[in-house]
């Protein structure tokens, strides 16, 4: 059979939610998370033997967990501060920029780990560098459900502590970083992350006061 170059060609089908798919990367990140609390230097040997993409831990893992701070901080303001009731679209505005610099200030944080790999007596690897940097903030993303009640907010501060107890454990197991020097390390990259935090979350709440002045 032969094919006329000029009769249109059908689109490609459009790719359409797949609910067992869904399901099994939730069981995924559940499973990780618990890992991680549980026992986190055999969760971090593991991750280490894992083959995977740098995309794939951005897109797979982090963006599903970095959408749980803006929509609860969305839903608590909603139920507790009637914000949405005057301005909606503002609100959205803080939700969908914060979602997106959060997964940026993942990416930017396996950047600097990596770069800061050979001060700490480590090997420089781009892909573990961004699982440490993925897997040891998982704390601080489900922290963001604290935001359903804005009261308790201040519980995020334990979630902080121990993603820094995570950094802590992973970068000896990924980055192959003396023991010794893993406090350092652990204490650089945290204090660099909270900085990075400071001015990219400043700079979201100058866009979105700028969207509905």
């Amino acid at each position: 059979m032969t094919v006329n170059p000029e009769e249109p060609q059908a689109a490609p089908p459009h790719p359409r939610f797949n609910a067992a798919e869904a399901r099994q990367k939730a069981e995924f990140i559940l499973s990780r998370a618990w890992g991680l609390l549980r026992a986190p230097k055999a969760e971090w040997e593991q991750i280490r033997d894992e083959e995977t993409t740098i995309p794939n831990i951005l897109l797979g893992y982090v963006a599903p967990l970095a959408a749980i701070p803006p929509i609860c901080d969305l839903i608590g303001s909603t139920l507790f501060n009637r914000l949405l009731q005057g301005d909606f679209a503002g609100a959205l505005m803080r939700a969908i920029i914060t979602f997106g610099v959060s997964v940026a200030l993942i990416y930017f944080l396996g950047l600097l780990i990596n770069a800061l790999a050979e001060n700490f007596d480590g090997e420089r690897n781009d892909l573990q560098a961004q699982k440490v940097a993925a897997y040891a903030m998982t704390p601080t993303f489900f922290s963001g459900l604290f935001s359903l009640w804005p009261p308790v907010w201040w519980f995020s501060i334990f979630a902080l502590a121990y993603a820094v107890y995570l950094f802590y454990t992973g970068v000896p197991i990924l980055m192959k970083a003396s023991r010794e020097r893993a406090v350092g390390y652990a204490a650089t990259v945290a204090i660099a992350g909270l900085i990075a935090f400071v001015i990219l979350f400043s700079v979201v709440g100058c866009v979105s006061g700028m969207g509905h002045v």
